[in-house]
């Protein structure tokens, strides 16, 4: 009986439905259209200004202040390096065109607008901008003479990546402290041990103590492994830039578009990338970055942190800007001596002189080997704790332990090639002034130059060759470390 009942319920729902007319509700049509020339005639420029702000009326300012009348929402953009780069999104705000130095002056920029049939209109303009003619200051710092690459550092205290309790006390950052650091790996090859913190858990290249980033003037930043591999490119700016650190943390920020820092992950946060770093600490020669997590200045919470030092501003690792002191590379290692030319460059790393014989560890060894230099003389240069002073005037000075003068001369740099084209030397340095400037077996005789065979912030290898590259004939090797 209750079945029949619920059959016969359903059925009559059915008519019910059956009979129903369809209601067709009337929506609004869509608004029309604008074309190319309504948008530029609603686009109105109001000024340009030096500051973001707009509080500093320039006529040839590089931020430009715009609005529309009547109001549309347009997106101001240009090109760079053949690739669109949005500079404003909004009926009215502010965009910013800073060309590199060297730029034409009339800047083209592109407005546009869309409709809501998804066409999209807009035009073509110039702006005459001013044109540096030298980088800004953090960009000096950053780029050296344009572009500059920038590799791990994890010496001298220093950790390449890791973790620290966000203290509040960014002035306590210095080129080789993270304050408040917790934990981080020996070396960049321990990064391998942690890939729980990469994305996928997948291993990039940039796990490796020879990894490296390039940051150039066109606003790139390219990283890569070791071999030279491309491991991610994006483009990159600094913001808020303010060496006083007034906030009391960072001194500024630098944002990538995409994750394109080594090793860009937060850590214990499951493969996050990081774009919008802290810029904690930042001279020629160290850089320091720091991902708060949101966790509050003097917090304690979890901060990631990582650790970069110079790779190839040569200008920069010599004299830092001013002046730089370098002394002996005698931690444990043959820091004077001869070798075989092998002809293989990029087989000089930090500390390794490739195809090495023989060398001096000590004072007392290098003591030892005065028939080398000229009348067997002793000059200072051979203690260990003997140091030379490179001026960005260009003059270089030894000095021995004491802080007795030794030697002076100009210097100079020539040829330098990053990529070691020649497949032997990365430059020549000519400067007879630098620490024991003496070719071994030569009985006294100095080099014109030097092959720069490694240079980095912490490092530099000299060799004489001889004129004999490949051949397995005797060349002089020297290793200095910065002196901090």
């Amino acid at each position: 009986m209750k079945r029949i009942i619920y059959l016969a319920v359903i059925a009559a729902a059915g008519m019910v439905l059956a009979s129903c007319q369809p209601e067709v509700l009337h929506g609004g049509s869509a608004a029309a259209g604008i074309d190319n020339n309504a948008v530029q005639s609603a686009f109105k420029i109001d000024g340009q200004f030096a500051d973001a702000a707009c509080t500093q009326p320039r006529a040839d300012g590089n931020f430009i202040k715009y609005h529309t009348e009547p109001a549309v929402t347009v997106q101001v953009s240009n090109l760079k390096n053949g690739a669109k780069v949005i500079l404003a999104t909004g009926a009215t705000g502010v965009f910013n065109i800073t060309p590199k130095r060297g730029s034409d002056t009339n800047q083209p920029f592109h407005v546009e607008a869309i409709n809501q049939d998804a066409s999209i209109v807009g035009f073509d303009s110039s702006v005459n901008v001013f044109v540096p003619g030298e980088l800004d200051p953090e960009l000096k710092l950053l780029l050296g003479d344009g572009v500059k690459s920038w590799g791990w550092h994890y010496t001298d205290g220093a950790t390449c990546w890791g973790n620290a309790g966000n203290t509040g006390a960014g002035a306590n950052f210095t080129w080789n402290t993270v304050d408040g650091k917790w934990w981080g790996p020996d070396t960049p090859d321990g990064l391998m041990d942690q890939l729980q913190h990469a994305k996928g858990g997948v291993a990039t290249g940039a796990e490796a103590n020879g990894a490296y980033m390039t940051f150039d003037e066109d606003g790139n930043i390219t990283s890569f492994k070791p071999d030279g591999t491309q491991i991610a490119k994006s483009t990159y700016s600094i913001k808020n830039y303010d060496p006083s650190r007034s906030s009391g943390w960072e001194i500024g920020k630098l944002v990538t578009s995409e994750a394109a820092v080594l090793f860009p992950f937060s850590i214990n946060e499951g493969g996050i990338e990081v774009t919008e770093f802290d810029l904690m600490y930042l001279d020629e020669n160290y850089m320091s970055l720091v991902y708060t997590k949101g966790n509050g200045a003097g917090s304690w919470g979890e901060i990631t942190f990582w650790m970069f030092q110079n790779k190839s501003g040569y200008n920069d690792a010599l004299n830092g800007g001013s002046q730089r002191s370098w002394t002996w590379n005698s931690n444990g290692n043959a820091f004077w001596g001869n070798a075989g030319s092998t002809g293989a460059g990029a087989n000089f790393t930090a500390g390794v002189v490739d195809g090495q014989w023989w060398g001096v560890t000590s004072t007392e060894e290098f003591l030892g080997q005065l028939s080398h230099a000229p009348g067997g003389v002793a000059t200072g240069a051979e203690d260990t704790d003997a140091y030379m002073v490179f001026d960005v005037n260009g003059t270089v000075t030894s000095y021995a332990a004491d802080g007795s003068k030794i030697a002076s001369s100009d210097y100079e740099v020539s040829d330098f090639d990053e990529k070691r084209s020649s497949g032997w030397q990365l430059g020549k340095l000519t400067a007879p002034g630098i620490l024991f400037p003496y070719s071994i077996n030569t009985s006294g005789a100095s080099p014109a130059n030097f092959s720069i065979m490694y240079i980095d912030a912490d490092n530099l290898t000299l060799v004489d060759d001889k004129s004999d590259v490949g051949g397995w004939g005797e060349i002089t090797f020297w290793l200095f470390k910065a002196k901090h």
